[in-house]
């Protein structure tokens, strides 16, 4: 519990729920002069409210609910919105007991408090249900909506900047990013479930089901693509695992200790993500190499070398074929670059490789050195760190190695995963490129 509130984060949850039990409590006497327009907008907050989307990222969810919520602020007033968007918004995920308690409030909270400041702006810019019309513009219906909208997004946001420890920004760009669009196709349905209110009654907001039902549909899509993603990632490394079952505990590896060191460098979350991602599929295109060349127990001569080094290039157009990693592609092409320029498979040099490559380039390295090879056994760690500190301003970036350093101090990262993964580090491994200890 502790570790998903930080402290912040508590504070920022209990102002919101004390705030909203404020308006909650001025707002009681709106029980005793309920309708049947209250009851039905309530039931269809309620009703679309369950079929709620999980996000891509974190334990939460997005459902089309706000729309009604918000119409129910302006047609039935800021009370209504308070007290039917902030109960009626309880998700499925809620229902059956999969949110903690203190997020369940803090939902109810930062809902009512829209739909209530929804209602609040309206009649703050003299708004009339009278006045609202498809035939002419409503200033304080747009700035209503708006308000309503970019509150609930915005507590949303800094909930998760909170609990991640990241920046607003870069909150909005990793975790919202893909429900931006279709949650901001919902503002124009919430003003014209206002204005359609006022001609055709509560009935007349049925109309909006198909729109709503279609948001929600393009938001399963949207999930769906992303886990179909990285469903493919899992597939090219279960591949991997066929072919060589060392190799893809190596890319585990390698992909792990990628991510580690690229949180060192301050990368935002998503950066971070392509590291992991280009350092578990750094290795696939080796999925093209001969089995002769693949699984040979000695030194490679320098024809099999040769074809040996082809298999960056191999795995980045793998990638790129079947349109996975985005411009993570790129860092598996360059993986086997040098600092110094005498790397392939493009002689890249200093900072014409990408600082996301030149991470895993001493990561795949370090692992390399740690674990046991058909030709000699695994190095003892502080051997294998003075290798990359050797390495440094030739064959790797001299910050990067300094990053590496600061991070391991006297832990030793091949020890520590072995245990963690229940990994023996023995096995046949993927041929070194050059057969030298600083390739994997």
């Amino acid at each position: 519990m502790m570790m998903m509130y930080p402290t912040k984060l508590r504070y920022f949850m209990a102002l919101t729920i004390l705030f909203a039990l404020g308006l909650y409590g001025s707002q009681l006497n709106f029980w005793a002069h309920v309708n049947v327009s209250d009851w039905l907008f309530f039931l269809a907050i309620i009703v679309s409210s369950l079929f709620s989307v999980p996000l891509v990222r974190g334990n939460g969810a997005i459902s089309v609910q706000l729309p009604v919520i918000f119409s129910a602020g302006i047609v039935l007033g800021p009370a209504a919105g308070l007290w039917l968007g902030g109960i009626g918004s309880i998700i499925g995920q809620e229902y059956l007991g999969k949110v903690k308690w203190p997020s369940v409030a803090f939902n109810r909270a930062q809902y009512g408090i829209s739909g209530w400041a929804a209602g609040e702006v309206f009649r703050a810019l003299s708004g009339s249900l009278q006045h609202l019309g498809f035939a002419q513009v409503s200033v304080p219906l747009i700035v209503s909506a708006f308000t309503a909208f970019v509150l609930n997004w915005g507590l949303v946001a800094i909930a998760i900047s909170l609990r991640t420890h990241r920046s607003i920004i870069e909150t909005a760009r990793v975790h919202l990013k893909w429900i931006d669009g279709p949650f901001f196709m919902m503002l124009p349905i919430g003003y014209a479930m206002a204005i359609v209110y006022k001609d055709l009654g509560p009935y007349g907001e049925l109309i909006f089901i198909v729109p709503l039902a279609s948001i929600r549909y393009i938001l399963a899509l949207l999930r769906g693509a992303h886990i179909t993603y990285h469903r493919s990632i899992d597939i090219l490394l279960t591949a991997i695992n066929y072919r060589d079952a060392y190799t893809y505990g190596h890319s585990i590896r390698v992909g792990h200790y990628a991510a580690k060191l690229a949180e060192q460098f301050g990368m935002p979350q998503d950066r971070i993500e392509l590291v992991r991602e280009a350092g578990l599929l750094h290795d696939v295109g080796k999925l093209g190499t001969p089995d002769g060349i693949l699984r040979k127990a000695g030194r490679l001569n320098r024809e099999e070398v040769l074809m040996m080094k082809d298999h960056p290039v191999i795995g980045s157009e793998m990638l790129e074929q079947v349109q996975l990693a985005g411009c993570s592609r790129h860092f598996v092409r360059q993986h086997h670059e040098r600092w110094d320029g005498r790397g392939y498979p493009d002689n890249l040099e200093g900072n014409e490789i990408a600082l996301e490559t030149r991470i895993i380039s001493v990561v795949d390295a370090y692992d390399a050195m740690t674990t046991d090879r058909p030709y000699r056994r695994a190095m003892p760690h502080a051997m294998a760190m003075a290798e990359i500190q050797n390495g440094a301003g030739t064959q790797f970036d001299p910050e990067v190695v300094a990053k590496f350093v600061e991070m391991c101090g006297d832990r030793n990262l091949a020890v520590e995963e072995a245990i963690a993964q229940g990994w023996n580090h023995v096995g046949i491994e993927h041929r070194g490129d050059t057969g030298h200890g600083h390739s994997g």
